[in-house]
């Protein structure tokens, strides 16, 4: 095993109150933020910290998904840093919260999801480096739903069951490999399902964005 090394240089000016990082060949400015009497130009460390923090509980949650085959459509993690005793000499960070947001996640499965959010606290890299005086933990699991893509929505709640099963097929045929509908109905199209795995396998993927109770909504996909 061997080590590996990370660099960032930083410029600081005392005429302006501001520097500079240098990283993956990018500027960033810096300085001390002006909640605590600084200039308050670009970032500053307190929100590098947790930007670090978050990048690296976004990269190994998305990890964890991958491992898991658990799809969604984007993630998005919001992470909040609390400040105890300030001004006083011994302010810092007691806590760091990290919460993610889940984009059109597979329906049934949010349990996993869940647990998926709280093993990336634990393993992520960063986050171990934080000392025993900073709580460290996962706030509130939001679930959102995908966007349908626009002009690719299919309703069909307000027609009767012969004529939904008759415009749905036509719909599926006309879609090339990639395309993308949403079908939305009063009910589960579950049968719908079988009937497409049992007369065309493997050429459709089918993934809820909604189950009920007044709406179900599904992604199908024309597999390539």
């Amino acid at each position: 095993m061997s080590d590996l090394a990370f660099n960032s240089k930083l410029t600081w000016s005392v005429e302006s109150g501001s520097g500079l990082i240098e990283v993956g060949g990018q500027a960033v400015e810096f300085s001390v933020p002006a909640s605590m009497g600084g200039l308050g130009a670009g970032t500053n460390p307190e929100e590098l910290l947790l930007s670090a923090v978050g990048a690296c509980y976004t990269a190994t949650l998305s990890a964890l998904l991958a491992a898991a085959r658990l799809p969604i459509a984007s993630l998005a993690v919001r992470v909040e840093g609390i400040v105890a005793d300030y001004p006083g000499p011994k302010a810092g960070f007691s806590a760091i919260i990290a919460s993610p947001t889940f984009t059109g996640i597979e329906g049934g499965r949010k349990p996993e999801y869940e647990s998926a959010a709280a093993k990336a606290r634990e393993r992520c890299f960063i986050g171990k480096h934080l000392g025993p005086q900073v709580s460290y933990r996962v706030g509130e699991v939001q679930f959102a739903e995908a966007p349908a893509p626009a002009g690719n929505v299919l309703d069909v709640r307000t027609l009767p069951p012969p004529r939904r099963h008759e415009l749905i097929f036509n719909r599926l045929a006309e879609l090339a490999g990639g395309d993308v509908i949403t079908l939305v109905n009063d009910h589960d199209p579950k049968p719908l399902h079988y009937q497409l795995e049992a007369t065309q396998p493997g050429r459709f993927s089918w993934d809820y964005v909604e189950q009920g109770p007044e709406a179900w909504r599904v992604r199908i996909a024309r597999i390539a």
